[in-house]
């Protein structure tokens, strides 16, 4: 056996697949070391995953790769269901479009074509994939994670010492196998069959196709930016023929009625049954597991690489915290704490799916003719199916501050900023602690160029938004000035700081290290009901940390420093690693503020 060569890194990610490709990505981009492994010799070539949600879109759009994902793909409008040559019915996917989203819509494109723009940021950021690297075994020491490693088919071998490891291995994970974690669940009875593959009929591209005989579910999905459709027909008997060209025809006729189309070109066939699987931790001690490593679930629903995709996202930024002293280890346990119940939602979720579709039981055939054909069910469908609606708000991570109740009035004072009782109201109707934060139109101040705010959240930073309700008052203003000086004072490039007033013009803003944006319209004002002076921390994934009516610095100054507080001494500590001067001046302004200075 040749000599073990020794290697170190911040984050050793296991698995190339959209997941470890995400984290390895985020942790680039915020200057976090990593080294990515896989045991395939190449990427692999079959399309395998389809299916990109809203909220999917959003995260990719935020990592500068959003153009050359859709690229490759194409939306999927509607979906027709037929009895024979009969049309049944037609889902449609307007539900989607009424979202608050820049992309509402279901993107189809093939996990393959998820895949080769991630690779393409990565490398950009200084990264790379290393191929035909399998993960044999691991230690964790404490402090390290010592992994060996070995390269292609030969006898080398290469010690990698790393302060965290992610399995990102899918279902078959050697991580997680490794760490002894238990994978619950269960398969379905019945099998799989799957094909790519050339049809020469005439039926439209912009929609699925499925039928429901009695001897099991058919369908066709149209693959973008390709002549080709994906073939999926369920089987119940116990032998399976071998797969061919034949069979994909045989079963076309049979299940559909159709004995003109015809097949040709097959660039895929796989037979498969379906799991129903997920860890009971994400974490052990310094190891993670994210993606298809924690949970698997039924295709039927367009979940599984979308949840696996957002593990990353999640997770990637609060390692880099960690990694880089702005915050103490504690805080991955919130990984766990707000994955893990989406994950056993999702699962959830598909299997309910999944049993309506395959089961041949009158009510469910009733429920698929009758009840899916109702706007309200379509539109509650494509809530629950965009991922936009996934929310912390049990998280310890999320926090609401309402002030003092006394000196409120039913009437908001014009002249002040004193909040009235509606506006309460209107606050608690806005986003709440834990939930994603939604977009809107605004123009920036300096240059009146129009911007949103989503395009202000790009960046690896939280965001403070800050705003200045509608009394539109000097002593307000300054307020909120004070806030974004204290939270950059203390916090340097932990947080951008946004004050968003509602008016087509700003009152001068000097020494202001921020943005301002105007809210002529007061669209956003609406839409985070803020009547009267609010702050939102949006966290850098994109969701809401703290919230506050009236704005108030102290609460959320203290809310930051217990979270993201450095884990040397538990103090805050400006983000990135500061300066020496930095920290000092921070800690001598701590103790000022302590003496009543």
């Amino acid at each position: 056996m040749r000599a073990t060569a020794r290697r170190e890194t911040d984050v050793l990610i296991v698995g190339a697949g959209p997941t470890g490709l995400t984290l390895a990505c985020e942790l680039l981009r915020r200057g976090v070391g990593c080294r990515v492994i896989d045991k395939a010799a190449a990427p692999a070539t079959t399309s395998r995953a389809l299916g990109l949600q809203p909220r999917t879109l959003e995260l990719f759009d935020a990592m500068g790769i959003i153009d050359r994902v859709l690229s490759a793909g194409g939306p999927v409008t509607d979906a027709n269901l037929y009895a024979g040559d009969r049309l049944l019915l037609t889902l449609s996917a307007a539900g989607l479009r009424d979202l608050d989203t820049p992309y509402p819509r279901l993107w189809i494109t093939p996990q393959t074509s998820v895949e080769r723009p991630l690779i393409e940021r990565l490398l950009e950021l200084g990264g790379t994939v290393e191929r035909h690297r399998e993960l044999t075994n691991f230690q964790q020491t404490g402090s390290r994670v010592v992994a060996t490693v070995r390269h292609g088919d030969s006898d080398a071998r290469e010690e990698i010492h790393a302060n965290w490891l992610v399995g990102c291995d899918g279902a078959r994970s050697r991580v997680r196998k490794a760490l002894e974690v238990s994978f619950e669940g269960g398969t379905y009875e019945e099998k799989f069959l799957l094909a790519d593959a050339d049809l020469d009929w005439t039926r439209e591209r912009d929609r699925t196709h499925t039928w429901f005989p009695p001897d099991g579910m058919f369908t066709v999905f149209p693959l973008p930016g390709s002549p080709q459709w994906r073939i999926f027909a369920v089987l119940e008997d116990e032998t399976t023929p071998p797969l061919s060209l034949e069979l994909f025809q045989k079963l076309l006729g049979e299940r559909t009625g159709d004995v003109e189309t015809t097949l040709s070109n097959p660039t895929w066939m796989s037979e498969f049954t379906i799991n129903r699987r997920m860890v009971d931790r994400y974490r052990t001690e310094r190891a993670f597991l994210a993606g298809d490593a924690a949970h698997v679930h039924s295709p039927f629903g367009a979940q599984g690489m979308n949840t696996g995709i957002q593990d990353a996202y999640n997770l990637a930024w609060k390692l880099a915290l960690v990694v880089q002293g702005g915050a103490p280890e504690r805080l991955l346990d919130t990984y766990e704490e707000e994955r893990l119940p989406v994950a056993r939602r999702v699962l959830t979720q598909t299997d309910t799916n999944t049993r309506m579709l395959l089961s041949d039981n009158p009510a469910m055939r009733f429920v698929r003719e009758h009840v899916l054909t109702l706007d309200v069910v379509q539109a509650y469908a494509a809530r629950r199916s965009s991922q936009l609606f996934i929310n912390y708000r049990t998280s310890s991570l999320s926090r609401s501050h309402g002030g003092k109740l006394t000196g409120n009035t039913l009437v908001r004072d014009r002249g002040g900023e004193q909040a009235g009782l509606k506006d309460r109201l209107r606050f608690r109707g806005g986003p709440r602690a834990g939930d994603r934060a939604p977009d809107g139109r605004c123009f920036r101040a300096t240059s009146r160029e129009e911007t949103s705010l989503f395009q202000e959240f790009r960046g690896t930073s939280f965001n403070l938004l800050l705003f200045d309700g509608m009394a539109h008052t000097q002593t307000g203003y300054a307020n909120l000035l004070e806030i974004a000086r204290r939270v950059k004072e203390l916090f340097g490039e932990l947080a951008k700081t946004h004050v968003i007033v509602s008016a087509d013009n700003a009152p001068e803003q000097p020494d202001l290290d921020g943005s301002v944006l105007l809210d002529g319209p007061r669209s956003l004002h609406d839409l985070y009901g803020a009547g009267s002076q609010s702050l939102y921390l949006i966290r850098p994934d994109g969701y809401v940390g703290f919230r506050s009516q009236p704005a108030e610095v102290e609460p959320l100054i203290e809310d930051l420093r217990s979270k993201y507080a450095s884990a040397l001494g538990g103090e805050a500590t400006p983000y990135r690693q500061g300066t020496k001067k930095t920290v000092e001046r921070y800690r001598r302004d701590t103790e000022c503020e302590k003496a009543g200075a």
